[in-house]
């Protein structure tokens, strides 16, 4: 398997689901992945093996991004996957900080199984 795939896998075993959205020509343009969270959603949008975007946002009361991603695939799943769960009280948002440091693609411990 490659490494690209173990990511997605990781992604799958934490609970993403996934949609594959084709162009006009009915080929695949990109593979959207969302998770939710009380309060919160996570969504990765793969354009390719070398871009995706990622993002955690607020879904109450008012959609707001706290925390996003550019970059290269697996780099940005490394990061998704990194994130700890969202804290309703959550205060300043990353998404307005800038990217975190890259980290390892490892279950936190605190993750609910799923």
């Amino acid at each position: 398997m490659s490494a690209l795939e173990e990511a997605l896998h990781a992604l799958m075993t934490r609970g993403f689901r996934f949609q594959h959205i084709a162009d006009e020509h009915g080929e695949l343009a990109i593979i959207v992945g969302t998770y939710g969270w009380p309060g919160f959603a996570d969504r990765i949008e793969i354009h390719g093996e070398h871009e995706a975007s990622a993002a955690r946002t607020r879904t109450d009361p008012v959609e707001e991004p706290v925390w996003r991603r550019d970059g290269d695939t697996l780099s940005v799943i490394a990061a998704l996957l990194a994130l700890s769960p969202p804290r309703r009280d959550a205060g300043v948002s990353a998404a307005r900080r800038g990217p975190r440091p890259a980290a390892s693609t490892t279950k936190p411990a605190s993750w609910p199984a799923r």
